[in-house]
């Protein structure tokens, strides 16, 4: 029997991808209309907007697919993988991104689902950071699975009750939205890493999570 709350985050996280991606490619459309204008000036405005909305099109298909999607056979993914579309996306969102630990931890392989975890962490945080912001990480233990803190801060910095409610272990499927979906999806993949999320801090402009 199909699980009724995993159909639900199937379907909300495909409507999520999709509201994600109208934006650049909506872009791409209206730079081709403008293209039509016999204006040299708006040519080159819409050639500017179209190469802009194309490249940011292709890095969030090539984050979404890591964070969402199969992103190879292998059950490791490569840290530094990881960081590189983090940090591309914290770029878009006006979000600068620490990361403290070990090291060594850079040239190694973490485990698919912890990786995940990190990519969809960075997109719930980012809801959390209207106006940009600062993610902190902190990681210790097992390099391959690593536990971690997320600190976020900024200003307007805010978790949403409707955001929260996805952390709610009780959750029903009718409850689920797209707002916090994300929020149930980490929830799920710190269970796959034999982990819990919790919310360890709450205080605006601060907010606290902790995988361990």
């Amino acid at each position: 029997m199909i699980d009724k709350n995993e159909m639900k985050m199937t379907e909300l996280l495909c409507s999520k991808l999709c509201h994600d991606l109208i934006s650049p490619i909506g872009a791409i459309n209206n730079g081709l209309e403008f293209l039509q204008d016999e204006s040299s000036e708006m040519a080159n405005e819409a050639s500017k907007l179209i190469d802009t909305s194309a490249k940011q099109a292709a890095d969030r298909l090539a984050y979404f697919r890591l964070a969402f999607g199969v992103g190879g056979s292998d059950d490791l993914i490569a840290f530094k993988t990881v960081v590189e579309l983090i940090e591309k996306f914290a770029i878009e969102k006006k979000i600068d991104v620490d990361w403290l630990g070990d090291d060594t931890l850079l040239q190694s392989n973490v485990e698919k689902f912890n990786g995940k975890l990190l990519l969809n962490l960075v997109l719930m945080a980012s809801d959390c950071l209207p106006r940009g912001g600062r993610i902190e990480f902190s990681f210790e233990g097992n390099s391959r699975n690593p536990d971690f803190t997320a600190s976020i801060n900024g200003d307007k910095c805010n978790l949403r009750d409707d955001v929260k409610s996805g952390l709610d272990e009780q959750i029903s499927a009718d409850s689920l939205t797209v707002r916090n979906i994300l929020a149930y999806y980490c929830r799920k993949l710190a269970k796959s890493c034999e982990k819990t999320l919790k919310l360890a801090d709450e205080s605006p402009p601060l907010i606290v999570f902790k995988v361990s």
